[in-house]
């Protein structure tokens, strides 16, 4: 595992292995907790059912014939807008010199002006239902590199570049919902990483817990990560003005597990502790329920001893079991989701009512 903070690496990686996979992250919160969003540009899309059913034939399928992308937009915790789109190579361009990603008519842009990070996320894409989406994000911060917390240098397995832990953001968007048009802008608080693997996950980890969430002025950010031979529980409290990390929690627990609808086994409460400072993650609200992935509008409680500080917080948590990715019962249901855009679209997709059934 390597694990770094460098807007100077956040661009293609150049090794490409068979099951490989790289996605750019990107998610936010508006100031008033009522809107927030997930966007992921992905080069070896690990979710694809193509490209997992020539992984387990032995063909040595390459992630740079699997590009996509996905983008949930959720107002007051229920999705308003989902999508997910593989595309042709032909159609995409993944920079290895700047951070530059094109899939389709979509594009990533970052930039570093006068010390300014910088990220442009510009969207335009109509699915088979009709729906329709056209918009802008836009992700500021500070350039820092915040840490490089560890490196084992090797060519196989999984990397992690925090870009941004915090960035100020802004969001336009022209949305067409079931015929209806509406106008969505707001602000608030972000978060963009890469992540980098050169083998199928489920060879570098049973399962994985990530989230982040923006108190006042300091954001946590946790990567809970089971691996075959060890854990690798990692999280950090990070000053959002100063871009120090505060706090390296070392007690991290992960409690009140329980089974979903599709027989995973999830914890909803898992805390971080680290002498007086304590934080309590309830995953209260879910946003995305699948056989082998979730994702929740999680309420945070920080607690500072010292000072009898005690916020509250709302962010974007997630889980992830990898070796129920390749279970061939589940993936009727993933190609529901799942547009590849160059053979047409599936029938449900082209329905308005039975396609927003599967968000």
């Amino acid at each position: 595992m390597n694990i770094l903070s460098d807007f100077s690496k956040d661009v293609r990686s150049s090794s490409h292995y068979s099951g490989g996979y790289e996605w750019w992250y990107f998610d936010g919160i508006s100031s008033d907790d009522r809107f927030s969003f997930v966007v992921i540009l992905y080069e070896g899309n690990p979710f694809s059912t193509r490209y997992n059913r020539a992984l387990l034939a032995d063909k040595n399928p390459s992630p740079v014939d699997h590009p996509a992308i996905s983008i949930s937009i959720y107002e007051h915790g229920e999705p308003i807008y989902y999508s997910f789109t593989e595309f042709d190579k032909s159609d995409c361009h993944f920079d290895e010199e700047k951070p530059l990603v094109r899939v389709g008519d979509h594009q990533m842009e970052g930039q570093l002006t006068d010390g300014e990070l910088s990220y442009e996320l510009k969207l335009n894409e109509q699915l088979p239902n009709g729906d329709q989406l056209q918009g802008t994000f836009t992700f500021r911060s500070d350039e820092k590199n915040y840490f490089l917390e560890e490196s084992d240098q090797s060519n196989i397995g999984h990397t992690w570049n925090l870009v941004q832990p915090w960035a100020e953001i802004t969001v336009d968007l022209d949305l067409q919902i079931k015929e209806e048009q509406r106008n969505v802008t707001f602000t608030g608080n972000g978060y963009h990483d890469h992540n980098t693997g050169q083998e199928p996950m489920r060879d570098e980890f049973d399962d994985w817990y990530w989230g982040r969430f923006h108190f006042g002025d300091t954001t946590l950010v946790y990567y809970v990560m089971n691996r075959r031979d060890e854990q690798q529980h990692r999280a950090w409290l990070f000053d959002n003005e100063t871009f120090e990390v505060i706090e390296h929690f070392n007690e991290i627990s992960l409690v009140d597990k329980g089974l979903s609808l599709f027989g995973l086994n999830t914890a909803h409460k898992l805390g971080f502790k680290s002498g007086g400072i304590e934080i309590q993650i309830q995953q209260s609200q879910l946003l995305d329920n699948g056989p082998f992935y979730q994702r929740y509008q999680s309420d945070a409680f920080l607690k500072i001893t010292e000072n009898h500080r005690v916020e509250v917080a709302q962010g974007i948590s997630e889980y992830i079991c990898p070796d129920r990715i390749y279970a061939k019962l589940f993936w009727p249901f993933v190609n529901m989701r799942i547009w590849y855009k160059p053979e047409g679209s599936h029938w449900v997709q082209r329905s308005k009512q039975l396609y927003r059934w599967t968000w």
